[in-house]
């Protein structure tokens, strides 16, 4: 399961993270002076695969990126 948070910096930008666990977020905001506005329980994979940062220690899951066509 993922967790997700939306963030803003000292200019007052958002930015939304994934990870598989709430503590690599946290430690990612720690490390990167950003503050948690926003924990939300569900987010549409639309969204997650578009704008959300992957911040877990594994590569980002195959299930949050956007299939492309092949070229043939």
């Amino acid at each position: 399961m993922f967790c997700y948070a939306v963030t803003r910096d000292k200019e007052n930008e958002k930015t939304y993270l994934v990870s598989n666990s709430i503590e690599e977020i946290e430690s990612y905001c720690s490390e990167n002076d950003l503050q948690i506005i926003e924990k939300p329980d569900y987010v549409e994979p639309a969204m997650v695969a578009h704008h959300f940062i992957w911040v877990g220690q594994e590569k980002r899951p195959a299930i949050l990126e956007i299939s492309r066509p092949y070229r043939y």
